[in-house]
């Protein structure tokens, strides 16, 4: 991205506090923006890419002076139109969902080489965030309504950005559980799971005493469908995989059950099947107020990026992006 970065707003923040009081935060986390959510890693784990707001513009920080760049802007997009996520794929250029409504977005390859707007694969919508091969160009997305997932393969030939290779990996009203458990309400792809990225792991959602989620994964070959929380009260949603496969990062409830997203803060969570091997690894929700949510592991496992945000805030909403350095909790 050398030559895009050269023409693009270069910011070096002084003040990089989150909203999250700084007296409260623990040594092993450390605040890198003072805006901010959904963030994302470079390849080589130098950099934090994530969206200034929803519907807004791609910024990348860098892990180690804190500097801010600004990838997109306004006037270099349609008219009306943000961005909702920012996923960095294998090749390294960056996958974006942007549209002018938050449940009609598209998708768009911003180019690691190049000074051109964003490139729009056609015919492609999307619902909420796509899971992402760290691999291969191979990624899977929830279509609009939230009830089906599909899966495919980013391609480039002759100029043009497609989806190859489409097909449907889960549908709602097919989904039972391992227990037996039927559900048929909406469901997001999170993250490919295993050492061939074997099983799709996503988040089903229900119904019921508030709203609530559970961690699920679906085996790409049987098509077995397998629920990992295991917790029909609490809210637990997968966000960030282990590289290892063996756990998975959860936004989740559990100290405060039935109270939702207002409370969330982050889980590790063993994906052995039982449901009962969870960590609490955030405490922003013991802090009235604050909450932490959607996190995502650096390829080495040593480093989490995360968000810090307000109760209050709307799905996904954050309000600076922190750094959580897993040696240092261990001490």
């Amino acid at each position: 991205m050398q030559k895009l970065l050269l023409l693009l707003l270069i910011s070096t923040s002084t003040y990089a506090q989150g909203c999250f009081p700084p007296d409260k935060l623990p040594l092993h986390i450390t605040s890198l923006t003072n805006f901010g959510q959904r963030a994302e890693w470079s390849l080589d784990g130098t950099k934090i890419y994530f969206l200034d707001k929803p519907g807004g513009d791609v910024w990348m920080v860098n892990v180690k002076t804190k500097a801010t760049i600004q990838l997109t802007k306004p006037e270099n997009r349609e008219k009306g139109h943000g961005y909702h996520r920012v996923m960095c794929l294998s090749n390294g250029d960056l996958l974006l969902c942007g549209g002018a409504e938050r449940h009609k977005l598209y998708f768009e390859i911003l180019h690691k080489n190049s000074q051109k707007h964003p490139q729009r694969i056609a015919n492609e919508e999307v619902d909420e965030g796509p899971a992402i091969s760290r691999k291969t160009m191979k990624i899977a997305w929830t279509l609009p309504g939230q009830l089906q997932i599909y899966s495919g393969t980013i391609s480039y030939k002759n100029g043009v950005v497609s989806i190859i290779d489409k097909k449907l990996l889960v549908d709602a009203k097919n989904v039972v559980s391992d227990e037996g458990i039927k559900y048929e309400d909406i469901l997001e792809s999170q993250n490919w799971r295993g050492k061939n990225e074997e099983e799709l792991i996503f988040a089903q959602y229900k119904r019921g005493i508030g709203f609530r989620s559970e961690v699920f994964g679906i085996q790409i070959l049987t098509g077995k469908i397998i629920n990992y929380s295991k917790d029909s009260l609490a809210y637990d949603e997968p966000e960030g995989i282990y590289p290892n496969g063996i756990y998975t990062l959860v936004e989740s409830d559990k100290h405060q059950i039935t109270s939702g997203t207002s409370t969330i803060d982050i889980y590790k969570l063993k994906l052995d099947g039982t449901g009962k091997n969870y960590e609490r690894l955030t405490f922003f929700s013991d802090l009235k107020g604050y909450r932490s949510s959607n996190p995502v592991m650096r390829d080495d496992a040593k480093f989490m990026a995360f968000q810090g945000s307000y109760a209050g805030s709307e799905a996904g909403g954050g309000c600076g992006i922190y750094l959580f350095d897993f040696e240092k909790f261990g001490k």
